[in-house]
């Protein structure tokens, strides 16, 4: 039985990983105290100690603003955690699957769906340093397969550990009576975690380098968010989700991903819409 690392495994996509790989993998899922990215020796003699064949890197500080806030220790999680990750692999010969984000092309001009290959300058620290970790994986570790994310979601209703994601933010904000003012000039993809968790398998046999991973999408925040809501049958939508026509208005913001370098290697995503549909008519179960 293949031996699978999995760092972060408390976390958000962590847990959920851990419980669908659970039954075909012999798992290792170290809390905190026993690898702590922030220290080189202790990766290294874990790694070194239980040999993994693959290293799932899932551990990250991903709140963008507390990482604004925070630089040093969003640097040492991010950046440097990762490069350790990335150095211990190199040496033991383990297969490294890390997670970057689409904030890397936050700041990009373009519009449309962007490709690996585009010109990043991202304006805030965790896109920064996302940027930075990418690239120093790669030069210690060639082999090394960098999936850059976007933003997750999973149902209100599961019993899991959830993060703020565009569904429970619109439950919270309908049953609580609040506005939410979404971007007319934003562009982003959101994606069901249980279809990374589901590819991320696949991922583990991809060549060495970095690969947009997640749903594509090309509406508005304002509209993708009114039509996640009315999918979700929360009442007047158009009430209580507000167009934000300020916002970004000098430049837009585009953090939509072309995926088709994963499609050639069979890896697909649903379309942002169209993966919420699925979230809600075919809901995965959980113990």
């Amino acid at each position: 039985m293949q031996k699978i690392l999995i760092t972060g495994s408390s976390g958000f996509l962590g847990s959920r990983l851990a419980y669908f790989l659970n039954d075909r993998y012999e798992l290792l899922l170290p809390a905190h105290g026993e690898l702590n990215v922030s220290r080189e020796e202790a990766v290294r003699a874990y790694i070194e100690e239980h040999q993994p064949e693959v290293v799932i890197h899932c551990a990250a500080l991903s709140n963008t603003w507390y990482c604004e806030q925070h630089h040093d220790e969003s640097h040492r999680v991010n950046v440097q955690g990762t490069v350790r990750i990335a150095k211990a692999c190199k040496i033991t010969g383990a297969k490294l699957v890390f997670m970057s984000s689409d904030q890397v092309y936050n700041g990009t001009p373009m519009l449309g769906p962007l490709k690996e290959d585009a010109v990043l300058q991202p304006v805030n620290i965790y896109g920064c340093h996302k940027m930075e970790a990418e690239q120093r994986a790669q030069w210690n570790n060639h082999d090394s397969v960098g999936l850059r994310l976007t933003w997750m979601y999973d149902l209100p209703s599961s019993n899991m550990k959830l993060n703020p994601n565009i569904l429970a933010n619109l439950k919270k904000a309908h049953d609580e009576g609040n506005v939410i003012n979404a971007a007319t000039h934003e562009y982003r993809g959101v994606t069901n975690v249980w279809e990374v968790v589901r590819n991320i398998e696949k991922a583990i046999s991809l060549p060495g380098g970095i690969y947009n991973f997640g749903s594509g999408n090309t509406l508005n925040s304002h509209s993708l968010f009114l039509k996640a809501a009315q999918l979700m049958e929360l009442k007047e939508p158009s009430a209580w989700i507000l167009p934000d026509e300020e916002r970004y208005s000098d430049q837009p913001r585009n953090l939509t991903m072309d995926c088709s370098l994963i499609e050639q290697h069979g890896i697909r995503f649903n379309d942002s819409i169209d993966g919420i549909a699925e979230a809600i008519t075919h809901p995965f179960r959980t113990k």
